[in-house]
């Protein structure tokens, strides 16, 4: 059995596309000098930070994102974050078309035995347009509440949100413990509808998301 692994995350840097609002990514060179290496050789000393908004690119939200009181990102069990995943293919979904509770019926039995949930909606391929903020499909709150009936604990998508405001679909999912990653990409090479998910967010203490670096590790004959 072979595995492959597919990088389902964007390049975080000054390109980076914020949410609408959001301070662009800041990458600073702290000190990039002239450094002797052992034995000797010459080689040099490169130090660098970071400034973005928490939600940039591939990330995850805690449930502190809507819920006071919650639990915060450096509080996430980490087993949450990883394991067996089924890839839902909703790439016939058009610019701003629900995705509904009715879209998913066909597939409870395999979500009820599979805690994560990734949706393809094929919208990637509008990474860097304006509309990639404005029309990309969303999950309603019955489409929320369906997936937290079948007992899910993790929802992926390839949009830079699951829902509009008033964000119902927010509510429903992180109030229900369900973590929810956004702005996935590559999910088309994932290739298989069952797969294993990881996406492990930074130790931030006591806030509310997290840069991730989303993989799928795909077995292989």
């Amino acid at each position: 059995m072979q595995r492959r692994i597919v990088d389902l995350s964007y390049n975080l840097d000054p390109s980076t596309p914020p949410f609408p609002g959001d301070p662009r990514v800041a990458v600073n060179v702290q000190m990039s000098i002239p450094a002797n290496h052992p034995p000797g050789k010459p080689g040099y000393l490169n130090a660098s930070t970071v400034s973005a908004s928490v939600h940039t690119g591939t990330h995850m939200d805690a449930f502190f994102h809507f819920y006071h009181g919650r639990l915060t990102i450096d509080q996430i069990p980490l087993a949450q974050c990883m394991g067996p995943a089924l890839l839902i293919d909703l790439a016939h979904k058009q610019a701003k078309e629900e995705i509904t509770g009715d879209d998913l019926d066909r597939y409870r039995e395999s979500i009820s035995q599979t805690p994560k949930v990734i949706f393809n909606t094929g919208w990637a391929q509008n990474w860097g347009k304006a509309l990639y903020f404005t029309d990309f499909p969303v999950l309603t709150g019955d489409a929320a509440q369906f997936l937290v009936d079948c007992g899910i604990e993790l929802i992926g998508i390839d949009t830079p949100s699951v829902d509009y405001p008033p964000n119902e679909a927010h509510f429903v999912f992180l109030g229900n413990d369900v973590l929810i990653v956004e702005n996935l990409t590559n999910l088309d090479q994932i290739g298989r509808p069952l797969f294993y998910f990881h996406a492990l967010p930074l130790k931030i203490t006591g806030r509310d998301a997290s840069p991730v670096r989303a993989i799928a590790v795909v077995e292989e004959a």
